[in-house]
């Protein structure tokens, strides 16, 4: 049976293999706008990139209090308490599913994201450009 840290985790950012998932997906995101595979108009990709800087904004509110977690929390000095702290400190930052590591994952991937979405705008631009230029020396032909 999982432990609470590793069902909060789960509600918060949902499992594992979603966030493997989500990487993923924002990795190939990026590579398929470098590529010239995706593109989007300014006017979409603006309220995309609204959506993705608003999520940013929200996790980093939160960003002073993840960092406090890597603290051993002051539970009190005898044994008991200690080692109390030292796993809640564990559970925070120990591990890739520690729900530091998966925090900062999360914002990588935003941070992605928002990359292939500047990216995709700017090839969108270029290719409708060259689309213009193309049409025009086909009007010009005639």
């Amino acid at each position: 049976m999982a432990d609470w840290t590793d069902m909060g985790i789960t509600a918060a950012f949902g499992d594992r293999e979603q966030l493997k998932a989500m990487g993923d997906q924002a990795q190939q995101l990026l590579a398929q706008a470098k590529s010239g595979g995706w593109a989007v108009d300014e006017e979409t990709g603006t309220h995309l990139r609204n959506a993705i800087t608003q999520a940013e904004d929200r996790l980093s509110r939160i960003s002073l209090n993840i960092e406090r977690l890597r603290n051993k929390p002051p539970f009190g000095n005898d044994q008991y308490a200690q080692q109390a702290a030292a796993h809640f400190q564990r559970a925070m930052d120990s591990d890739q599913q520690s729900l530091i590591p998966v925090y900062q994952a999360v914002l990588e991937n935003l941070r992605t994201i928002r990359e292939a979405l500047d990216i995709a705008i700017s090839k969108y631009d270029a290719s409708n450009d060259a689309a213009t230029q193309y049409l025009g020396k086909l009007k010009d032909a005639e």
